[in-house]
């Protein structure tokens, strides 16, 4: 009886466990377009957690089918305007988003972010997710001309210098 007991328990476990990732992380790829004075940029999430972040707002949505894209967009849209930040000396500077598709567990975002004139450097400051979990890292990584530079940010770092003008 004991053992059926515990079979039953673990089976529960095993079956109904909560399948949610035990790591928390983002990549975000940027590369910059000077002949477009553009950057362009693409932001990977795990749907579950971009989910539970959305869900604050909207308890009604889910993704991956969208129960309302254009609710959706805007929601996403409105948390990167928090968290996704890009500044050139202290001003925000205004970005496109795109739009977004499915890959397995993962959303991928599109941004454009365009320049009339080109800074130097701008400063990318991603907090994605730091509020929902307290070992979340953000991958950076940043192409420009010929270079290719990776940045890792977290609750202790959230923020990168980017040069854009050799």
């Amino acid at each position: 009886m004991i053992f059926f007991l515990f079979l039953t328990f673990w089976l529960n476990d095993l079956v109904f466990a909560d399948h949610e990732h035990k790591f928390y992380v983002s990549t975000t790829s940027i590369e910059w377009k000077p002949t477009s004075k553009s950057l362009q940029i693409t932001t990977q999430l795990f749907t579950d957690d971009i989910q539970s972040i959305l869900s604050q707002h909207n308890q009604s949505i889910y993704l991956d089918p969208d129960s309302d894209t254009e609710v959706i967009n805007q929601l996403i849209i409105n948390y990167f305007k928090k968290t996704l930040i890009f500044t050139f000396d202290g001003i925000p500077i205004s970005y496109a988003f795109l739009g977004k598709e499915y890959v397995k567990d993962i959303t991928k975002c599109f941004i454009e972010l365009k320049f009339k004139e080109v800074p130097n450097k701008i400063k990318l400051s991603n907090e994605l997710f730091l509020s929902l979990f307290e070992d979340q890292q953000n991958i950076v990584h940043f192409k420009s001309l010929d270079q290719r530079k990776s940045y890792l940010l977290h609750k202790n770092k959230r923020s990168v210098l980017l040069t854009l003008k050799p």
